[in-house]
């Protein structure tokens, strides 16, 4: 089967627009395949500022071939009472191009109806290939398009050339007023002449770009940046975001290093990289102790002449940033941090939750309530310090010029007004992690108790707050980041295991908002609650459908109230499950089987009353539930859960494994069955309202 290249030369494209290539482009073809009933093979995407290449191996040379079903009028209305064709009947088949021979009869629950049958005959991909790119790329969901030329064509840039090969074949397509054919262009300084493409084939058109000076792979390309930072300019770790932008910037990598005065490097480290990766897409460089040094990488498309005078450019236009950098700071740091609070009044928060001022008061009485509730109120009040100066900055100079350092200008202006450094700490370290996929183990390292605290109470009282206006996210719609923020909060108790009370903590957060809140607090709650949960089997990277699944499902409907606890709960029993299943699956069956006989219960249960027991074997489960319970209660309050669960198993699957084969627990006396029910449910209750209730695993008996 032949395969098929496609190539869509442009001008240079904008960041967001590769990231969106990669992310659907493949998605989206292969579904368009779909609809047009062709099969494929592997789909390759690259792209590159000036190109984007979609390769499919083995495409059919033709849509395969379909037999259609119309649904058409009523029998009744169709023919009439001879069997003769009505106008209805003429009508159906002139606008279906059909004739009588085509007509079938189908019977349905609504009655007689005619239909169409029709083979409709699969066409070349040379006739629907226009068709097909048409509708890929409307597809795709590009920040802005442009129109450029008469026909009104949409692309995020223009288009200049445009190759379609089907192997050796050119397929006729044109886009905006591009026609397609084999002429392929290289990087633009360093190999500007056109080139033909013979064939498709994915690996001889990637070698064929590389001689013309252009690396397709994205991958290569940031691999190329990586092994150039790390050898030849010794830098061990280095900004992962700015090494991917600066790959989607070029064609051919190269690097040069460049230098800046010392001077400014009694600036705030991360002021100059920030500094750098804003204005000029550069990597700051670091001496072998982590220290800023005076010099700075740049990536350039391709290695080309005057390599002194771009130099010399980054160089000044740097230098000119800098100097912009140390007169904010200056600036900033002539007015004491504490007499910027006031002008928090003037940042709105959110459209309905007051100003960011009002937003500082009521994070110091959430952060307050917090270091209670998780037992810390040694760090009382060194939080609410850090809660009332942790929003000041963004009145600053620097972090209007550079939002992406907010907190951190906080935590040095902080230091420079003499706060204590736990504190400037804690405010440095609030917005912390940067992304969501940082593990909980590296989050610990970077942050502190107190970061975490305030971090907790800050997204705390954005949910609260969001969720408690209506405004919690719908379908792919989070304008307010609401998603992070959830997930930011069940990370940092993941992280560092804080036990409290959800619900007490979401009750305060609410209650600091008043009247302000439309939505009613219990729906609130509930909803929230709901969020979270959402958030924990995002954080765990849990796939419904697994057992892991199972296992995060009977933890919460045991208790999702103190979050370190679930964590706990689910990891002692995902490993056991793992590690030990046989032990696993003995207290899962005795939560199946007594919770399989309490689903039975017509009347409310009552409580074991032992001068109803009738039988010796339920009188000798009641005593090793009055002797053997305890140890299980006390390893639950000692949160040892591989004990409890061991022990469950141990004390109980044998007993009731004998006790429903002999006795009947659902029998006609209603106080007799609801002694034994109620016996049943004190067995389950002691472990699976607080444990997990494992009930809810399916297939227990099949391992």
């Amino acid at each position: 089967m032949p395969n098929l290249l496609i190539e869509i030369g442009t001008e240079e494209l904008p960041l967001d627009a590769l990231d969106i290539l990669y992310a659907d482009l493949a998605r989206v073809a292969k579904s368009k395949l779909l609809t047009h009933r062709l099969d494929h093979g592997a789909i390759h995407v690259e792209a590159t500022p000036r190109r984007i290449a979609l390769f499919i191996e083995g495409l059919a040379a033709k849509q395969r071939d379909q037999v259609i079903e119309i649904s058409g009028p009523a029998y009744d209305k169709a023919f009439d009472a001879q069997g003769n064709p009505t106008q209805v009947l003429e009508g159906f088949l002139k606008s279906k191009k059909a004739s009588k021979a085509d007509v079938q009869t189908k019977e349905t629950p609504k009655g007689k109806f005619v239909a169409l049958r029709k083979e409709e005959k699969g066409k070349a991909v040379s006739k629907i290939i226009s068709t097909l790119l048409s509708e890929i790329i409307g597809d795709l969901a590009f920040v802005k398009w442009m129109r450029w030329e008469a026909s009104g064509f949409r692309f995020p840039r223009p288009v200049r050339w445009l190759v379609v090969l089907l192997d050796r074949n050119v397929l006729p397509v044109q886009l905006g007023d591009v026609k397609s054919g084999r002429k392929s262009r290289g990087h633009r300084f360093l190999y500007p002449k056109p080139f033909s493409i013979e064939r498709a084939d994915w690996s001889q058109y990637g070698k064929a770009l590389k001689k013309a000076h252009v690396i397709l792979r994205l991958e290569e390309r940031e691999r190329i940046i990586r092994k150039a930072l790390d050898g030849r300019f010794h830098q061990k770790e280095f900004d992962e975001e700015l090494v991917h932008m600066t790959a989607q910037l070029v064609e051919e990598p190269y690097l040069m290093e460049g230098r800046f005065s010392g001077t400014y490097l009694d600036l705030p480290s991360e002021v100059l990289a920030s500094c750098m990766k804003k204005n000029q897409k550069i990597f700051a460089c670091y001496d072998a102790k982590g220290r800023l040094a005076s010099r700075f990488v740049a990536v350039l498309n391709g290695r080309r002449g005057g390599l002194a005078k771009i130099k010399r450019d980054y160089e000044n236009v740097l230098e000119a940033r800098l100097r912009d950098a140390r007169y904010f700071f200056d600036a900033d740091t002539n007015q004491a941090l504490e007499d910027k609070y006031p002008q928090l009044e003037q940042i709105t928060y959110l459209k309905k939750l007051g100003s960011m001022k009002q937003k500082t008061e009521r994070l110091e009485k959430v952060c307050v309530t917090l270091a209670r509730l998780v037992g810390r109120d040694d760090l009382k009040d060194d939080l609410k310090r850090s809660a009332h100066l942790s929003k000041i900055d963004l009145v600053t100079h620097l972090v209007y010029e550079f939002p992406d350092l907010q907190g951190i200008v906080g935590r040095e202006y902080a230091i420079e007004a003499g706060e204590k450094e736990d504190v400037a700490r804690a405010i440095g370290t609030q917005y912390l992690p940067k992304n969501l996929a940082e593990s909980h183990q590296q989050l610990k390292k970077e942050m502190t108790p107190l970061g975490a605290l305030l971090g907790l109470g800050d997204r705390l009282d954005l949910l609260a707050g969001a969720f408690g206006i209506g405004m919690e996210p719908t379908g792919s719609q989070d304008p307010f980041a609401l998603r992070r923020a959830g997930g930011v909060f069940v990370k940092l108790i993941r992280a560092y295991g804080f036990h409290f009370s959800l619900r007490e903590a979401i009750e305060a957060g609410l209650g600091l908002y008043g009247s302000t809140l439309t939505v009613p607090k219990s729906d609130v709650l509930n909803r929230l609650i709901g969020f979270l949960e959402e958030r924990m089997v995002f954080e765990l990277k849990i796939k419904p459908g697994t057992r892991a699944h199972e296992i995060l499902e009977a933890v919460f409907k045991a208790s999702f109230d103190d979050l370190a606890d679930v964590y706990k709960r689910f990891e002692v029993l995902e490993k056991m499950y793992e590690q030990d299943r046989a032990t696993f699956l003995k207290a899962a069956k005795v939560i199946e089987r007594t919770a399989n006989i309490l689903k039975g219960a017509r009347t409310e249960i009552g409580s074991i009353k032992e001068e109803l027991f009738q039988e010796p074997l339920e009188k000798e489960l009641f005593q090793l539930l009055k002797n053997r319970s305890g140890e299980i209660t006390q390893a639950l309050v000692k949160r040892d859960y591989e004990i409890a669960t061991r022990r469950l198993g141990e004390v109980f699957h044998g007993p009731l494994h004998n006790f429903f084969d002999r006795v009947m627990v659902n029998v006609e006396d209603a106080s007799i069955r609801s002694n034994r029910q109620a016996l049943m449910k004190q067995i389950y209750n002691l472990y699976a309202s607080r444990l997990a209730d494992l009930s809810v695993l399916s297939r227990i008996d099949e391992e």
